[in-house]
C-alpha cells in the first residue's frame, strides 16, 4: 500500500514537472516567434541574437522534459545543461549588444570552457556543475547589471535593464544557497522558483528590447518625417519660386510681344505705303524693289506669327482664352484651310491631298482655333517635306468623334521625341545646325487649342517614314442655330501668309 502511495506521488510529481515545463515550453516559443518576427523586420544584432537564445531555450525545456520522464539519463542531461548554457551566454551577448559593447575574444573562450567543464561535470560532479550554471552564471548577470548602473548609460532602458539583472539572478543566487545550505518545508511546496524567476527575466529582456526597439523605429521614423516634411517645404518654396519665375517670364514675353506689335505695324504700315507709291509711280516693274518688299513683308510676318504665339500662350497660361463655339461645317473649315495653303505647298513641288469620310459636319467649334490649328500642322509639314513630297489631309466621324489627320512623308520624329514634341519651345533637330526657322511654340499651342475644344492629338511616326498627327473632337453641338462657316476672305489669307511666313 506505502509502495502504491509513493510510485503515485512519484508519478503526480513527474506530471507536476512536466505540466510546469510545458508552460515554460510555450512561454520560450512566443519569445522566440516574436523576436524572430521583429528580427525580420528591423534586422538588428541583439534581436538575432536573443532570437537565438530562446530557440536554445525551446530545446533546453525539451530535454528538461525528456530527463523528467526518462530520469537518470545522463546524455539528455549533457544535453539539458549545454543548452541551458547556450541559451543564457547568447542572452548575455544580446543585452551587450543592445548596449554596444564588445565583448573581447577571451571572455568568449571562458564560455565555451565553462560550457564544456559543466557538460563534463552535470553527471560526474554535479555540484560543480551547478555552481557553473547557476551561481557563476547569476554572478555574471548580478555583474553586468552593476556594470550598467554605474556607466554613462543614463536612459531609462539602462536602468531597467539593470535592474532586472540585479533583481533576477539575485533572487536565483539566493534561492539556490537556501537549497545547499537549509532544507526549509517550503522548498518542497516551491521546487522551481529559480526557474520561475529565469523565465521571468528572460520574459522581461525580451519585452523590453521589443518595446525599446519599437520606440527608436518610431523615433527614426518621426526625425525621418520631419527630414523629409522639411525637403518637401524646402521643394515647395522652390517650385513657388520657379512658378513665380515661370509667371514673371511668361509675363515679360507677353509684354515684350505687345510692344513689338506697335513698330512691327509701323513697320508693315511703312512697306504697304511704299508699295502704294510704288505702283502710283510706274516703278512696280523693278525686280529688286519687289524683291526687297517682300522680304520686308515676310519678316513683318514672322514677327507678327512670333508675338501672336507668344501673347497667345501667354493667355492660355493665365487661363483667359475663351472660346467662341458656333453650330459651323468643321469639315468645310478644314478643307478651305487646307485649300488655302495649296500655293505655298506647290512653291516647294509638295502636294496636298484633302479626302474626307463625311461631306458635312455641323458641330460646335471656334473658327479661328480651328483655322489655328489646321494652318500650324501643315506649317511644320511643309516645312520638313522634301521638295516632290506629298502631304494627306483626312477626316472622319466615328463613335461620336470627329477625327483629323495631317500625313506627311518627311523625315519623322523618333519615338523618344513623341511626347516632349508637343512641349513649349522644343525642337526637333538641334538650335544652331537645324535648317527650317521656328520658336518651338506652334505644337504647344496646337494641343493647349485642341484640349480647349475637349480633343487630343497624338503623333504617329518613325524616323525616315514620315509624320502622322492625328487630332480627336467629341462631337458637340450648341442648341442655337448659327449661321454656317464664314467664306475665307482677305483677313483669312492673311492668317495664312503669317503663318507660313517662316518657310
Amino acid at each position: 500500500m506505502e509502495f502504491k502511495q509513493n510510485y503515485l506521488m512519484e508519478v503526480l510529481h513527474i506530471m507536476h514537472n512536466v505540466l510546469f515545463f510545458l508552460i515554460m515550453l510555450l512561454v520560450y516559443a512566443a519569445l522566440a516567434l516574436i523576436c524572430i518576427s521583429f528580427n525580420i523586420i528591423y534586422k538588428k544584432k541583439y534581436l538575432n541574437l536573443i532570437s537565438m537564445s530562446h530557440i536554445f531555450g525551446i530545446l533546453t525545456v525539451l530535454f528538461c522534459i525528456f530527463n523528467t520522464i526518462i530520469f537518470g539519463n545522463y546524455v539528455i542531461k549533457i544535453f539539458s545543461v549545454t543548452f541551458f548554457l547556450c541559451a543564457n551566454f547568447l542572452g548575455i551577448l544580446a543585452l551587450l549588444s543592445y548596449f554596444e559593447i564588445n565583448v573581447k575574444a577571451y571572455y568568449k573562450y571562458i564560455a565555451i570552457a565553462l560550457i564544456i567543464i559543466d557538460a563534463y561535470t552535470c553527471n560526474n560532479e554535479p555540484n560543480i556543475s551547478v555552481i557553473i550554471h547557476k551561481d557563476i552564471l547569476m554572478l555574471v548577470y548580478i555583474g553586468i547589471g552593476i556594470f550598467i548602473l554605474t556607466s554613462k548609460h543614463n536612459k531609462l532602458s539602462s536602468k531597467i535593464f539593470a535592474s532586472v539583472s540585479l533583481i533576477f539572478p539575485s533572487v536565483q543566487f539566493i534561492f539556490q544557497i537556501v537549497i545547499m545550505f537549509t532544507r526549509l518545508p517550503i522548498l518542497k511546496i516551491l521546487p522551481n522558483v529559480d526557474l520561475v524567476s529565469y523565465e521571468l527575466q528572460a520574459l522581461t529582456y525580451s519585452f523590453f528590447i521589443i518595446f525599446i526597439t519599437i520606440e527608436d523605429a518610431s523615433k527614426k521614423f518621426s526625425s525621418h518625417v520631419n527630414v523629409l516634411q522639411e525637403e518637401v517645404k524646402d521643394k515647395e518654396k522652390k517650385l513657388t519660386e520657379y512658378v513665380e519665375l515661370d509667371k514673371l517670364k511668361s509675363e515679360f514675353l507677353a509684354n515684350i510681344s505687345h510692344e513689338l506689335r506697335t513698330p512691327i505695324n509701323v513697320i508693315f504700315s511703312s512697306v504697304q505705303l511704299y508699295e502704294i507709291n510704288l505702283e502710283k509711280s510706274n516703278c512696280k516693274s523693278d525686280k529688286n524693289l519687289n524683291k526687297y518688299i517682300d522680304i520686308m513683308k515676310k519678316n513683318c510676318y514672322r514677327l507678327t506669327k512670333l508675338s501672336n504665339n507668344l501673347i497667345d500662350m501667354s493667355k492660355i497660361d493665365a487661363g483667359i482664352v475663351d472660346l467662341n463655339l458656333q453650330n459651323v461645317d468643321i469639315i468645310k473649315i478644314v478643307e478651305d484651310t487646307t485649300l488655302s495653303v495649296v500655293p505655298f505647298a506647290e512653291s516647294k513641288d509638295i502636294q496636298i491631298i484633302f479626302d474626307t469620310e463625311i461631306e458635312e459636319l455641323l458641330m460646335a467649334c471656334d473658327i479661328d482655333k480651328i483655322e489655328r490649328i489646321i494652318l500650324n500642322l501643315l506649317s511644320n509639314a511643309i516645312k520638313f517635306t522634301q521638295n516632290h513630297g506629298e502631304i494627306k489631309v483626312y477626316t472622319c466621324f466615328s463613335k461620336n468623334k470627329l477625327q483629323i489627320n495631317v500625313e506627311d512623308n518627311g523625315p519623322g520624329i523618333c519615338k523618344d521625341m513623341h511626347e516632349k514634341i508637343f512641349n513649349r519651345f522644343t525642337q526637333i533637330s538641334d538650335t544652331f545646325i537645324r535648317k527650317n526657322e521656328g520658336s518651338g511654340i506652334g505644337l504647344s499651342l496646337v494641343k493647349s487649342l485642341v484640349e480647349m475644344h475637349n480633343g487630343k492629338v497624338y503623333l504617329e511616326s518613325e524616323e525616315n517614314k514620315g509624320c502622322k498627327f492625328k487630332i480627336e473632337f467629341p462631337y458637340r453641338r450648341l442648341d442655337i442655330n448659327n449661321k454656317n462657316s464664314e467664306d475665307f476672305s482677305e483677313i483669312n489669307m492673311k492668317k495664312v501668309e503669317i503663318e507660313f511666313s517662316d518657310l
